[in-house]
């Protein structure tokens, strides 16, 4: 497992390096070809896809449903999968995907069902905006610690003039961030597939200018 190691050291190193990261996506599929059975390897690949510039949702989110066939222990998986899927690749609404994501909640975790809860949120916004309500309010309450849920539901009652109300879920939500960053000072954390869902999906961190904004909407 040496050689295995080693390789991972490599390609998390060259992922870190924009001019490189397409070479590090190149390498970690050949680690996953070649130990596919490694659960670091899987995540290794999934997170370069997922990092920026190069980032490759749509390849990104056929992996992960292939991981969770291998690792159905990890719902994060197939959560983080269907969120891909449906905000970036396909952000269509279809009752045949809806149907498969509600038969899998039953089999996740607490933060994996708020993922899918928010996921399919998103997807009714358009098409049956009154159910987008009660997506978000589900996603509240499997996982209530992602600001995200609280935000976008605040912004959604505010739209529907129901200020007060919304005004109260955006200060819930401002609650739960847990630090602020701006572009001349960001903060240093390695990109994964797991700062990826506390980041962009839950709001954990967020933009000083954007904190500023919804703290402007609060008041």
């Amino acid at each position: 497992m040496i050689h295995f190691d080693q390789e991972i050291q490599k390609i998390q190193t060259m992922a870190q390096s924009p001019k490189k990261l397409f070479l590090a996506i190149r390498a970690a599929r050949e680690l996953v070809r070649e130990y596919p059975d490694e659960f670091i390897a899987w995540t290794t690949l999934i997170s370069a896809e997922m990092d920026t510039p190069e980032e490759d949702y749509e390849s990104a989110s056929k992996h992960l449903f292939e991981a969770f066939e291998k690792f159905p222990e990890h719902s994060i998986f197939f959560a983080l999968g269907v969120y891909l899927e449906s905000t970036f690749v396909y952000p269509v609404y279809d009752e045949t995907k809806i149907e498969e994501i509600e038969s899998m909640l039953n089999k996740m975790d607490a933060k994996s069902k708020g993922i899918l809860y928010y996921s399919m949120a998103n997807l009714h916004q358009f098409e049956c905006p009154d159910q987008y309500e009660q997506y978000l309010l589900k996603a509240i309450e499997e996982y209530p610690e992602f600001p995200r849920y609280y935000l976008d539901l605040g912004l959604y009652y505010i739209s529907n003039k129901n200020i007060e109300k919304g005004k109260l879920y955006v200060r819930e939500g401002l609650l739960r961030v847990k630090e602020c960053f701006n572009e001349a000072s960001p903060l240093e954390f390695e990109i994964s597939l797991y700062t990826f869902i506390d980041e962009e999906i839950g709001g954990l961190y967020m933009f000083d200018e954007f904190y500023k904004e919804y703290r402007e909407m609060s008041l």
